[in-house]
C-alpha cells in the first residue's frame, strides 16, 4: 500500500516506511519530529523544475512532463518501492497540504503503481 502525507500530518503506526521525498530538508523538523525511515533527495524535483513551478513560469502540465522525465533516472528505486508497497505500506512525504493536487508525491505514487502492476 502506497500512502502520501505532508510533514504536517501526525506520525501515526499504519504509516509503515516513511520517505521523505524533498530536495532540501524541511526547516524547522527535525529527524525525531518527522521520523523517517529514507530521505531520497532523487525523487524530488531538481532546482530548476521548483523553481519554475514557485515563480509561476510553467503551468502544472508542463511540471508533470518534466517531473516524469526526471524520474526514467529513478526506475530502480521507484521498482524497490514498488516492491517494499507490495508487502507493507509506504509513506511518501513532502511539505506541501496533503490536499494539494499538485505535488510531486501525488505523481510519483502513481509511477510506483504502475511498477507494481509491471512486476
Amino acid at each position: 500500500m502506497i500512502k502520501t502525507k505532508s510533514i504536517r500530518d501526525a506520525v501515526e503506526p499504519s504509516d509503515g516506511k516513511r520517505i521523505l521525498v524533498m530536495g532540501r530538508w524541511p526547516r524547522g523538523y527535525s529527524k525525531e519530529k518527522l521520523r523517517l525511515d529514507y530521505w531520497y533527495t532523487s525523487l524530488a524535483p531538481d532546482e530548476k523544475l521548483r523553481k519554475d513551478w514557485y515563480a509561476e513560469t510553467i503551468g502544472w502540465d508542463k511540471y508533470v512532463a518534466r517531473y516524469l522525465k526526471l524520474m526514467k533516472s529513478q526506475r530502480e528505486r521507484i521498482k524497490e518501492f514498488a516492491g517494499m508497497a507490495k508487502t507493507g505500506t509506504i509513506t511518501l512525504i513532502c511539505i506541501e497540504d496533503e490536499g494539494n493536487p499538485h505535488c510531486h508525491r501525488h505523481l510519483l505514487k502513481k509511477l510506483i503503481e504502475q511498477a507494481m502492476q509491471e512486476a
